[in-house]
């Protein structure tokens, strides 16, 4: 499993810290074809612990969070017949 770091420059102007397979990020590649270059934000990464893409977030200098990909989904006990 990777992680990726993206650094919002426009709108939100924060880092968000993603898993490499989310759709959003696509392993640093995004989810939309980017025309402008790095003005609206840029990738960071691939890092191969939380910890250390969560490092690499604060170090942009930008508020930082995690994206709903990155947390842990719980397994649901199946139903009982």
């Amino acid at each position: 499993m990777t992680f990726w770091v993206y650094e919002h420059r426009a709108a939100e102007k924060n880092a968000v810290v993603h898993i490499g397979s989310c759709g959003h990020c696509n392993d640093g590649y995004g989810c939309q074809r980017n025309r402008r270059g790095e003005e609206n934000g840029r990738w960071h990464g691939p890092f191969s612990t939380s910890a250390a893409a969560t490092k690499a977030a604060q170090a942009t200098g930008c508020p930082t969070r995690q994206h709903g990909c990155t947390k842990v989904m719980r397994v649901r006990p199946a139903a009982r017949a």
